[in-house]
């Protein structure tokens, strides 16, 4: 048994106007490398327990954080013991209709997305990964079961990305169970253009959400 006790952070996903060179998910080449462990949190508090843990780790860790997550506030818990443990997604929101599964960016606009479906009388649960490896199977699973439901975002190009990974958990697990084929909602595979405008149109947005899940129940 070898120790690697490193934790590496950088820059992941669409950050605003700076086109192709600097707006890539890279998180599907890092869940692919045996024995390094990835995670990707959407609000501080969550970036201070998966730190401090990717920190105790004895495995190599790779944090991804989005750029526009920086601007974003929130209440971190206090204290040292504040620790997540890596590999446990985040139910953020509860709900019985469907369930939206998503990390990074994707999880704010998810939350956002449940919150405009609550208004029209649509009950959907948003789980938050956090962690992409491990990926959190049980979670997945406990959801997508009490749902019958889900739709799988991410900023990443479809092809072997995330959503199909977590997809394949959910057709490995839970194929009796569903109610409707699963979702994925994924960056058009195009480079990312600079233009505001382009770039809005090639990463799902919080709208394209809604719709998508109210044309999966029919609304």
């Amino acid at each position: 048994k070898v120790s690697a006790p490193m934790v590496f952070r950088g820059l992941n996903g669409v950050a605003a106007h700076v086109a192709a060179q600097h707006s890539q998910d890279f998180a599907s080449w890092y869940m692919n490398i045996p024995g390094l462990k990835v995670i990707a949190p959407s609000n501080a508090a969550d970036v201070k327990g998966l730190l401090k843990a990717a920190i105790r780790d004895n495995a190599p860790v790779v944090c991804l954080e989005h750029e526009v997550l920086y601007g974003l506030s929130g209440e971190v818990p206090e204290g040292d013991d504040y620790v997540l443990p890596i590999g446990k997604a985040n139910v953020s929101k509860e709900g019985k209709d469907i369930t939206i599964i998503a990390y990074s960016m994707m999880a704010v606009k998810a939350l956002e997305a449940a919150k405009q479906l609550e208004a029209a009388g649509i009950s959907a649960e948003v789980l938050d990964l956090r962690s992409l490896r491990p990926l959190d199977t049980d979670a997945i699973v406990k959801s997508v079961t009490k749902t019958h439901k889900a739709v799988v975002l991410e900023e990443n190009w479809a092809a072997a990305g995330v959503a199909a990974e977590v997809m394949a958990v959910i057709s490995d697990n839970c194929w009796d169970e569903l109610d409707a084929p699963v979702a994925r909602m994924s960056q058009l595979p195009i480079p990312l253009p600079y233009a505001s405008n382009l770039e809005t149109l090639c990463v799902p947005q919080v709208e394209d959400i809604v719709r998508e899940v109210k044309k999966m129940l029919g609304k």
